[in-house]
């Protein structure tokens, strides 16, 4: 299965990617690389609830890159703590 979201938060001094699912809040992200990820892009990737290094998909963009995946089910709530 494969999941997607859309870019909800953008922390850019660290590099930290809020990314709203329609199922469970949010994924966050860490950014290895200088790719720009901006607010509404759209997200996919093949490891549902996969952590760590992981393959992600801008489908707005058609580029692919590698990310640090942080945590998944994170609610609107904590978004902020989970940016800094």
């Amino acid at each position: 299965m494969s999941r997607s979201g859309i870019v909800a938060a953008v922390n850019t001094k660290r590099g930290m990617v809020a990314i709203k699912t329609g199922d469970d809040g949010y994924t966050v992200i860490e950014l290895l690389s200088d790719i720009e990820l901006e607010l509404g892009d759209q997200i996919a990737w093949a490891v549902d609830y996969g952590l760590g290094s992981e393959i992600y998909k801008n489908v707005s963009k058609g580029v692919s890159q590698e990310v640090y995946v942080q945590n998944h089910g994170v609610g609107e709530s904590d978004i902020r703590q989970q940016l800094l």
